[in-house]
């Protein structure tokens, strides 16, 4: 069975050096790998910090064609360097609005008790007591 294990493992390395051999040969003739365009939306959501991720998802929702112009905006700025640092969610939040483009988030008020994370709508019903 190690003789066929072997034989499999010799077979692995040879397919692997004629790959890497039309690769070379490829490179040799001019030819460069085809390079992938990464989508914009991709793009802009590596570079968001914080609640940036949430902002830019309740914008989507609430205004897509507009958000998607902004995003592809965003993208450019990031590919042509302009742009470079990443993007906090409260940046966005104001981007967004100063374009006429007021994005409701969902927002909750919180108390501790005992430890615990309590919602102020529970106190008011008499759970959280």
């Amino acid at each position: 069975m190690t003789e066929d294990s072997d034989d499999e493992i010799e077979m692995i390395k040879r397919r692997k050096l004629l790959e890497m051999e039309r690769r070379l040969a490829a490179m040799k003739k001019g030819e460069e790998p085809k390079k992938v365009e990464e989508d914009p939306l991709s793009t802009v959501r590596k570079h968001l910090v914080g609640r940036g991720l949430e902002v830019l998802e309740a914008a989507l929702s609430q205004y897509p064609e507009a958000t998607m112009e902004v995003v592809k905006y965003i993208a450019s700025l990031y590919k042509t360097g302009k742009l470079s640092e990443d993007i906090a969610g409260e940046d966005l939040y104001e981007l967004f609005c100063s374009l006429r483009m007021p994005v409701r988030l969902e927002t909750s008020i919180t108390y501790i008790k005992d430890g615990k994370r309590v919602p102020l709508s529970q106190k008011f019903k008499g759970q959280g007591n």
